[in-house]
């Protein structure tokens, strides 16, 4: 009997072990999932006739003196290039990305770069430390090139990077991010953009991670629910007893009643945040009619097609951002459901 009992506390403790585990994993996984979110920037490739800068910040200029609203940025790759701090003579390779418009849909943390602010730039920490010796570096010089640039901040970005307005006029930009109208859809926002400038492009969608990611915290809701509620039903005929004595018949009765209400609860909680989960679909994703069964092979072919684009150009800072939170989700979750499975 006492054997029993052991091996009845050490199932017990690696059962545990192995919840808490998970559920420390499924958090991770969701604070990744959070940072994802939802993107209302539509990021266009351009192809044919680059506009350039000049032509780019005429565009700008237009629209912020007519009455439509819209918010854009024209983005110009420089390529890796070497950052100098000229009173030090450090160096760094960093990759040099120019913005005409608004700075903040390349990255939120750009923002700190103003519209018409020719000559700041923004920069990553690991650049500010290896140039400066310091993040705290807001109002020191470097040089890209021949042009000097005066730090306007630092940010937490994952790469060595610097983002200035481009300094020549003729230097050409190759994408351009719009955010569309509230309840427009980001393939009629750049389609409606790029026609109305006379400019040709190419959507790079990454809203198929917004479709992937909710079905892995919803997987392990359910696997949870599945487990907690194996053992209350299992609690509840009896079989989860070590084997000492059983209790008694009033003690069954309410613990039986017990596990049943839990269950359901368990279940109407989880479906709960499961549909919440889900609904964050975008609407692109579901047919005008059910009975519309052409919509998932077009729209699969169509995505396909996408992730192929989304794969072959560069990303935007927000885009790596976001597609880096979504590994670590699929990642965590994933990890988290193998492990509750297998309790």
């Amino acid at each position: 009997m006492e054997s029993e009992k052991k091996n009845y506390c050490s199932k017990y403790l690696k059962v545990v072990m192995a919840v808490l585990l998970a559920a420390a994993l499924f958090y991770s996984g969701m604070k990744d999932y959070v940072k994802v979110g939802k993107t209302d920037t539509a990021v266009v490739e351009l192809y044919g006739d680059y506009p350039a800068v000049n032509l780019a910040k005429q565009i700008w200029e237009n629209y912020q003196s007519s009455d439509e609203i819209t918010d854009f940025c024209f983005v110009w790759n420089g390529g890796v290039q070497v950052v100098t701090n000229p009173e030090d003579f450090r160096q760094t390779n960093a990759r040099v990305t120019g913005i005409v418009g608004m700075a903040a849909l390349y990255d939120r943390q750009a923002a700190l770069l103003e519209e018409n602010d020719e000559t700041g730039c923004v920069i990553d920490k690991d650049t500010a430390l290896e140039l400066f010796g310091s993040e705290n570096c807001a109002g020191s010089q470097l040089t890209v090139g021949e042009q000097i640039y005066e730090v306007r901040g630092v940010v937490s970005w994952n790469q060595h990077m610097i983002l200035i307005r481009p300094p020549q006029k003729n230097l050409v930009c190759t994408q351009v991010l719009i955010r569309g109208k509230k309840g427009q859809e980001l393939e009629g926002a750049a389609s409606d953009f790029l026609v109305g400038n006379g400019l040709s492009g190419i959507l790079v969608d990454d809203s198929w991670l917004e479709v992937i990611l909710p079905w892995f915290p919803v997987t392990f809701l359910v696997m949870l629910i599945r487990t907690v509620s194996k053992w209350l039903y299992e609690m509840e005929r009896g079989t989860w007893e070590n084997g000492i004595q059983r209790s008694r018949e009033k003690k069954i009765e309410f613990r039986k009643c017990s596990c049943f209400v839990i269950r359901i609860l368990l279940w109407g909680i989880g479906l709960f945040f499961c549909v919440r989960l889900l609904s964050h679909i975008p609407q692109s994703w579901l047919p005008d009619k059910w009975s519309d069964f052409s919509f998932w092979p077009a729209k699969i072919r169509k995505t396909m097609e996408a992730f192929r684009w989304y794969i072959m150009f560069p990303k935007t800072m927000a885009q790596a951002e976001r597609l880096m939170g979504g590994i670590g989700c699929i990642i965590k979750c994933g990890a988290a459901v193998l492990l509750i499975g297998a309790v």
